[in-house]
């Protein structure tokens, strides 16, 4: 199968690279039951759904509604706007301390609800001959291999090998977050050509949805503040992968294509950004707390 991004062969193997050490990193920290605590309390779950599920189609119709936007930016966004479970989510979200069963849980939640919204919507609107095209056996089948096999041996070794697991925890998450910052710099040139392709109009629509979907997942994270930041990321952080492969089978008209590359060159340093300022603020707020204990003592 071709890789869903048209970077490359050595940008789709730090990817893929990317990819399977961070989940490998989420079964290392976070056990099955760990999991599904995230999953099941009844209003965070509820709080996600609205947030990822429910929220994001009426923001993109908006959006689309008050921009003249070209259609495939348009169809583009709507996409996007129904396939949460963005796997970038995975590197920014697990960055927030005590939340890597949240986030794992929250991005295999979000990745079947965007396998099955997406290619509904897609049926709406993409031409049908491009639907014919999509080959979507062989996209669970690297699903499966790159985000669930992973996960699984991780939280394995998690159970039966626990020193094993601590270990090789951090020279995992080192290679994998340099992998994630050598595909990013590979594909600069390819984004950012991408991007000035669009026009300033269609990016403003982007960067507009991007920081209204971060707001609403802050906003419904409830008063756990790294939790809050974990929503925040996953929910502006949508499934470029799965939305690419939709509309790659457009090739007679590459703006489709061009769409999500753009959107992919915004999402990615807004969330670095992000996820440094919550670091940050994290920093002073551990370090008041220790001065204002160390001037009551």
């Amino acid at each position: 199968m071709d890789s869903p991004l048209p970077f490359e062969e050595f940008v789709t193997l730090f990817i893929h690279i990317f990819l399977c050490l961070a989940m490998l990193c989420i079964g290392l920290s976070a056990t099955f039951r760990e999991m599904g605590d995230a999953l099941l309390e009844r209003k965070r779950l509820t709080r996600l759904l609205a947030a990822n599920v429910f929220i994001p189609p009426i923001v993109a119709i908006l959006i689309i509604g008050f921009f003249p936007l070209p259609r495939p930016v348009g169809v583009v966004l709507f996409l996007l706007a129904v396939a949460p479970g963005g796997i970038n989510a995975v590197q920014f979200s697990t960055k927030a301390p005590g939340q890597a069963g949240a986030a794992g849980g929250l991005l295999f939640l979000l990745s079947i609800i965007g396998l099955i919204l997406a290619p509904a919507a897609a049926q709406i609107v993409l031409p049908a001959d491009a639907l014919e095209r999509v080959a979507w056996d062989q996209l669970l089948i690297r699903i499966v291999a790159v985000i669930g096999v992973p996960l699984l041996l991780g939280m394995l070794i998690r159970r039966f090998f626990p020193t094993v697991a601590e270990q090789i925890y951090k020279p995992a998450m080192l290679i994998s977050t340099v992998s994630f910052i050598a595909s990013v710099v590979a594909s600069l040139g390819a984004r950012q050509e991408a991007a000035v392709g669009l026009g300033p109009i269609s990016l403003i629509a982007m960067l507009i949805f991007i920081l209204s979907l971060m707001a609403v997942g802050w906003f419904l994270g409830g008063s756990n503040r790294e939790y809050r930041q974990v929503l925040a990321i996953c929910t502006n952080l949508r499934n470029v992968g799965l939305v690419y492969l939709l509309v790659d089978a457009c090739c007679f008209n590459p703006a489709y294509s061009a769409s999500v590359l753009a959107f992919m060159a915004l999402m990615v340093p807004i969330n670095l950004v992000f996820t440094i300022i919550c670091a940050v603020a994290r920093k002073r707020k551990n370090q008041a707390t220790k001065d204002g204990e160390g001037t009551g003592a």
